[in-house]
């Protein structure tokens, strides 16, 4: 979708920032305060609230790629104006980490504001999210184990991690997304990725080519698999449909490029795996908040 995220370029930060900020708390109002779920165990609510948390986490990850320090002293030497009540760092970190299922539930919100309902076609795809270089993947003091070192295929390289697994529909919105360790195979973690789908047609790369998936998919949520075939397989698509695939499959490959190129999904700058993990959640969100904005 070509002019996406011109918004972030293009229009005034605080203009930004303000739809961003009503967008927020307008659905954590109704998902959260209007149904009575406490978030807390006592006390009294915060005065740094957590759409405000929310809010500045997404002028990190947008405008500053994650660089947290300063990203973080930008907002409070220029927007103390619009955060009056802005924490100190550390605090911020804890309150945001303790927010991960509440950005998942308001960006689920949003993507059903946008989504079509009618429409069953997902395009599926992975992307590796580095955490640091393979050959120090031993050092990592955010994940251990060797399931995290794992190969990027199409680049003949490898890379020590996770896997973002995302389906998107044919507008390039982010349905549903995961992540896995790096050495987990796509086909293995699809079928986990729409645990709780059905009747979809998900169309895919060529490493989706698993007929017990396929079959197994079919027979037991009337979910549809069409991956691009490879050369050498007996069972091709027939023409007009291969076109149709290779043509419609390249949106989530730009998905992926704005994840990758603006919001920096594939390098979080996490401490530990929950940092790394709401890092990408907020990138999640602000890429769903474009739809909004664009």
């Amino acid at each position: 979708m070509n002019g996406l995220t011109d918004y972030i370029t293009e229009h005034p930060w605080a203009d930004t920032i303000t739809t961003w900020y009503v967008l927020v708390d307008d659905a954590y109002q109704r998902l959260i305060t209007g149904r009575g779920r406490a978030l807390r165990a006592s006390g009294p609510e915060p005065t740094f609230s957590d759409s405000e948390v929310i809010t500045v986490s997404l002028i990190i990850e947008t405008f500053f790629q994650g660089h947290e320090e300063v990203g973080y002293a930008f907002v409070s030497q220029y927007l103390r104006g619009m955060f009056p009540k802005l924490l100190d760092l550390d605090r911020f970190n804890v309150r945001r980490r303790g927010l991960i299922g509440v950005i998942e539930t308001i960006r689920r919100d949003l993507r059903a504001q946008k989504l079509d309902a009618s429409d069953p076609v997902r395009l599926v795809d992975s992307a590796p999210v580095t955490l640091m270089t393979y050959s120090r993947g031993t050092r990592s003091q955010s994940v251990a184990g060797s399931e995290f070192f794992g190969v990027i295929t199409s680049k003949k390289g490898k890379f020590f991690g996770l896997r973002l697994h995302v389906t998107v529909t044919v507008d390039q919105l982010i349905d549903k997304w995961m992540l896995a360790p790096a050495s987990v195979p796509d086909p293995k973690a699809l079928d986990d990725l729409v645990l709780d789908c059905r009747d979809l047609v998900l169309v895919g790369d060529k490493i989706y080519n698993d007929a017990e998936l396929e079959e197994r998919l079919w027979r037991k949520r009337r979910i549809q698999l069409l991956p691009l075939r490879k050369e050498n397989q007996k069972n091709q698509w027939p023409e007009a449909t291969r076109r149709i695939l290779g043509r419609i499959r390249h949106r989530v490959e730009t998905v992926f490029s704005t994840l990758t190129t603006v919001f920096n999904v594939e390098r979080p700058r996490g401490r530990s795996l929950v940092g790394h993990v709401v890092r990408i959640a907020t990138c999640i969100l602000a890429h769903t908040l474009s739809f909004f904005m664009a």
